[in-house]
């Protein structure tokens, strides 16, 4: 598997190939993001955008979001949206690792966070040295 950063410059070329991984993703969340909204992040430079390439089958079986946090002592990467085909998420993590490691070297980042949706992250990436550090829950605050 290739990992493969987009230039913001190519996502309108590149969209309708990777739309729908991002929008299954999206499926899960709140609402508070829409498709076009990570769209414009990207082509904005806000976030990244990379491709996971079957170099044997010549296409791309899944893609992944990425925003650098600047926290008043740190700057992070963090994981925004992460959508492949089945069976792909496993060769992707050990693919991404060190590429991942060389984009938060260039960029001065000193860690990579996770914000998931699912707890299944928290098994994929357990032996991969990430840590649970915090949970996010959310109530909607509807008339009660």
């Amino acid at each position: 598997m290739i990992i493969y950063q987009v230039d913001p410059k190519h996502i309108d070329v590149i969209w309708s190939y990777v739309n729908f991984f991002l929008s299954k993703v999206l499926e899960r969340g709140l609402g508070e993001v829409q498709l076009e909204d990570v769209k414009n992040w990207i082509k904005n430079k806000r976030q990244q955008l990379w491709l996971f390439l079957d170099e044997k089958e010549s296409r791309i079986v899944g893609a992944c979001t990425t925003e650098i946090i600047i926290y008043p002592n740190k700057r992070h990467l963090r994981i925004q949206l992460v959508g492949a085909e089945d069976n792909k998420l496993n060769m992707w993590m050990e693919e991404w690792t060190p590429v991942a490691k060389e984009f938060c070297k260039q960029n001065k980042l000193s860690r990579i966070e996770v914000i998931a949706q699912r707890d299944g992250w928290i098994r994929l990436l357990k032996d991969k040295g990430y840590n649970k550090y915090y949970t996010v829950l959310v109530k909607e605050m509807k008339d009660d």
